[in-house]
């Protein structure tokens, strides 16, 4: 963008009504990045309306009936990103031409929708690595109902059949195909989606919400202010950078927008469009920040349709997009969607490096409810749900490699990003340990671990010295017998009773215990599928111990309904917990 372009948008705004501060000045603050400074405490730049390009002008200047189209579409600035790519096709006759000509263009605005697919392949493992792909297809959607609605009478650029040809040929593109097509196009070619994309990032990049212009004068359309997310763009505002600190406000009387700043310290100039983290940053803009405390890590959770309204009733709020973004290019439909249908490729939630949202954490322990657990969220669910979400937390950090990124032009808006999405990963881990931490200690008395029975219950740590070889807790763990001596132990408790003679001193057999595997046993009708699974196992594990250890393994009853039985009620009453995977106990019931 030269000095000459910039100072050509200046005085066609200023011909046109606009009212800038004599203290502002725009400069080049980088290559291909233009700002503003000021000398002054409070700068003031009014922009009249008539040079906002807004959703009414789309409409007008297209010259052909919209109604398909906005009817259509799930995105209601569909004609404006079409207007916006036309009048850049024929930008000497448009009205719009100072403002174009200081667009700026794909490659200047650096988001990864236009990067090198070798830059791309560094953010694998990252939600935007996994949804930049999906999200073009989607936008691919949204151009091609676009264009192939367009009638005959409309001029269309010479390429315009080859552009249609793309649609169904584009599924097949490997990346470097899809790069080549989009930086090889013109702007000429207005119905192309290459040009189609441009003007979605100018969108996403610069555009205002339309609903800014409610208390401007009448001669605001109706269609300008049908949704909150109709979008305008404001010429000379949109050139100033954007900053989360800087103190500003938007108003909107008579026939201007207003942007007024309030102590911006006499340097440069910034505008403020709200909390934005490094992934909206990246796509919009190309660049991310260091230490941005606004950044979030996205997690989608996949729930059944028929549990939503379960888990609206124990208080769990779902989340709405509007929650974390005030974008006013989303794919938001026009029509309030069923109830549930928005939740149906899964729940999202987004977590921040001070925040693991209370409802994430709620969905987790309700989708580990078991068949005991009714409208009651249970101890066992609390620390079940806190491990199934560390895990998935936990895996989702370990797919981030941020010391092999390899990028010859983005290496370090790279490395910010993954350093920031793996940092908020570490610290709801530690959130999340904390938070179990804090149960086990507060119902301590509540939880039974096997390295607590292994010291208690002396008979049973010797019995499994004679048919194991088992000499510590440890060897437990080493030896990866934990499910099995689990098993063993459950059972045992079950027939507490046949036990009498044993040095009460030298066993440990909560009845707790005993009358849980007395209801599942209740419970449990055994089918001859099952008896056939656990046939091996307990010819294997019980029979070898009824001869080894008959004092222990051959009192009560040890067949295979025990086994099947106790297995179920480990189910039932345990959380495993861990990178260890083990497994406590939990008196709830």
């Amino acid at each position: 963008m030269t000095a000459q372009k910039i100072n050509t948008l200046l005085d066609w705004a200023k011909e046109n009504g606009a009212q800038i501060s004599d203290d502002v000045q725009f400069v080049p603050i980088a290559k291909n990045n233009v700002g503003a400074t000021s000398t002054s405490q409070a700068s003031s730049i009014k922009v009249p309306t008539k040079i906002i390009m807004k959703l009414s002008d789309a409409i007008s200047g297209l010259g052909f009936d919209t109604s398909d189209i906005m009817a259509k579409q799930r995105n209601v600035n569909c004609p404006l990103k079409l207007f916006l790519a036309k009048e850049r096709a024929a930008v000497s006759d448009s009205f719009y031409r100072p403002y174009i000509e200081t667009l700026p263009t794909m490659a200047q605005i650096n988001s990864p929708y236009v990067w090198l697919p070798e830059d791309n392949k560094n953010l694998q493992g990252t939600n935007l690595g996994s949804s930049l792909r999906e999200n073009i297809v989607l936008l691919v959607e949204e151009w091609w109902l676009a264009i192939s609605l367009l009638p005959e009478s409309v001029p269309k650029p010479e390429a315009h059949f080859l552009n249609m040809k793309f649609y169904y040929e584009h599924k097949f593109y490997e990346d470097s195909q899809m790069y080549g097509y989009v930086h090889g196009d013109t702007a000429e070619n207005w119905t192309s989606f290459p040009a189609y994309l441009w003007a979605s990032m100018i969108l996403k990049s610069r555009s205002f919400p339309s609903a800014l212009l409610k208390d401007a004068s009448l001669e605001i359309s109706e269609i300008d202010l049908c949704q909150d997310d109709v979008a305008m763009l404001i010429p000379v505002v949109d050139l100033l950078n954007h900053s989360p600190q800087a103190d500003v406000t938007w108003t909107a009387s008579g026939n201007f927008f207003q942007f007024q700043s309030h102590r911006n310290g006499g340097l440069e100039l910034f505008n403020n469009y709200g909390r934005k983290g490094n992934e909206e940053l990246l796509l919009a803009y190309g660049f991310c920040l260091d230490n941005n405390a606004a950044d979030t890590v996205a997690l989608k959770i996949k729930v059944p349709e028929q549990m939503l309204p379960e888990l609206e009733s124990h208080g769990v709020s779902l989340p709405q997009i509007s929650d974390y973004t005030t974008s006013v290019v989303s794919n938001q439909s026009q029509s309030d969607p069923a109830p549930y249908d928005q939740y149906r490729d899964g729940l999202l939630f987004f977590i921040a490096k001070d925040r693991v949202p209370e409802d994430l954490v709620r969905v987790f322990q309700w989708l580990v409810k078991g068949p005991w657990e009714g409208s009651k969220l249970t101890l066992r669910m609390q620390l079940s749900g806190l491990n199934h979400l560390r895990q998935a937390v936990e895996s989702k950090a370990a797919l981030i490699n941020v010391n092999n990124v390899k990028s010859q032009h983005n290496e370090t808006t790279i490395r910010t990003y993954l350093r920031s999405q793996k940092a908020i990963l570490q610290a709801a881990v530690s959130d999340i340990k904390h938070r179990e931490s804090a149960l086990l200690a507060d119902h301590k008395s509540n939880v039974t671990t096997l390295k607590s029975i292994y010291k208690k219950d002396v008979k049973f740590a010797q019995s499994l010295l004679v048919t194991m070889g088992v000499t510590s807790y440890e060897d437990i763990v080493d030896q990866e017998l934990m499910d099995q001596v689990w098993l063993l132990y459950l059972i045992r408790c079950f027939n507490k009773e046949a036990y009498s003679d044993e040095d009460p001193e030298e066993q440990y057999l909560p009845g707790w215990i005993h009358d849980a595997f007395v209801r599942m046993d209740a419970e449990v009708e055994m089918v001859a599928a099952e008896v056939v699974q656990f046939q091996g196992l307990y010819e294997n594990l019980i029979l070898p111990m009824n001869k080894a250890v008959p004092e222990i393994y051959n009192k009560g009853k040890w067949t295979v309904r025990e086994l099947i039985v106790s297995t179920k009620l480990l189910d039932t009453i345990s959380f495993v917990r861990g990178k260890k995977q083990e497994c406590l106990l939990v008196n709830d019931f």
